[in-house]
């Protein structure tokens, strides 16, 4: 059994600590060996795929844009309308510090919608206090800011987590320690990283990340737009079906399945967020693969190569990409506390429960 640290690793919420030391060595080698090998040939398969997309691609809806912020993390962002309508809703970010290739810089938006008999209507939305009625354009935005900033911020709690179980040895939760940190450490130090936005993966692969890395790094613990959030009379805001109200029941589901299984409680919030918000999250974007925009929100139009640029980014990194050999899904750990919790997950979201891995594998 491996011995604890003296000093237990506190968890943080630290995307950058992701550095090789000797006691996730083992982590590095088992990711090199199982994982590295899987994101050459899902590249050889997105080529293809993208090439496909572009003959079924179509524009995005006001409708698809109002199933996007409500079925990805953006949902926790979702208010009623100020008017005090029941049926609009509001979405707003007032503090951005995401930065996008080309100097530009998102600093707020807004966006009001209506949902009723008639269907959904995108009232109004404003990016920079400018108001854009271009609805590619508005879905670019959102998808930037998603993926950049409110996905990102599921990976907060990884690299902590992992070494904390590290230090701690706990066996119950091993399967939670794989790849998170080698996959860190490669998004953010590795030439061929999308985040490297002017390496070879923007370059020549057609996979690159259009924010800046400082960036992404600086909004990801950025939580102005979460403040005032947490309250539980928001969780029905959208119907007991809607993945906001599903979160609030994955989120009692782990807490209750940790208590069954003598985890520390004080790992809620890091586990949640390392499991069940980062595989929802995946699960809901990749469902608006088949709409058309550029991934620079700057653009006006979406070329066929920038099309194309898009489907690759979605099939290589925001579809939920298993690796058949390791996969890592809770259905496939043979372990009571994730058999348990898939269990759980099944009864809350089937779909999910099914592609749920035990740690951010991608």
């Amino acid at each position: 059994m491996m011995k604890s640290t003296k000093t237990p690793t506190p968890i943080l919420p630290n995307f950058e600590d992701c550095e090789w030391t000797p006691s996730v060595a083992h982590l590095f080698r088992r990711h090199f060996f199982l994982q590295t090998p899987m994101y050459f040939l899902r590249w050889l398969y997105a080529v293809f795929y993208s090439l496909y997309l572009l003959f079924v691609l179509k524009a995005p809806t006001d409708a698809d844009m109002a199933w996007a912020v409500e079925n990805t993390s953006l949902c926790m962002l979702i208010r009623p309308a100020s008017n005090g309508r029941s049926d609009e809703y509001e979405i707003t970010v007032d503090d951005c510090k995401l930065r996008a290739t080309g100097g530009f810089q998102l600093n707020n938006m807004s966006m009001r919608y209506k949902k009723g008999e008639d269907g959904v209507k995108i009232l109004h939305f404003t990016r920079n206090g400018e108001e854009i009625s271009d609805m590619s354009q508005i879905f670019s935005f959102w998808f930037f800011y998603g993926t950049l900033s409110s996905h990102a911020k599921c990976h907060l709690f990884s690299n902590s987590l992992v070494r904390h179980i590290v230090d701690r040895d706990l066996k119950t939760l091993q399967e939670s320690t794989y790849t998170s940190i080698p996959l860190h450490y490669g998004l953010l130090h590795s030439p061929i990283s999308p985040l490297q936005s002017d390496g070879n993966v923007s370059s020549f692969l057609a996979v690159g990340v259009v924010g800046t890395r400082e960036s992404v790094m600086k909004e990801s613990k950025n939580m102005s737009a979460w403040e005032g959030h947490q309250s539980g009379r928001r969780w029905d805001l959208l119907g007991q079906e809607s993945l906001l109200y599903k979160l609030f029941r994955s989120r009692r589901a782990l807490q209750g399945v940790m208590k069954r299984h003598g985890v520390d409680q004080k790992l809620l919030e890091p586990l949640f967020n390392h499991i069940v918000v980062h595989s929802m999250d995946h699960h809901g974007a990749y469902k608006s693969s088949h709409l058309r925009f550029s991934l620079h929100p700057w653009d006006t139009g979406c070329t066929t190569y920038q099309a194309f640029n898009t489907n690759m980014f979605r099939v290589m990194l925001v579809r939920p990409n298993l690796n058949p050999p390791a996969p890592n899904t809770l259905r496939s750990i043979n372990k009571p506390f994730y058999q348990d919790l898939y269990r759980e997950l099944k009864n809350i979201d089937p779909d999910v429960a099914e592609m749920a891995t035990a740690s951010v594998m991608y």
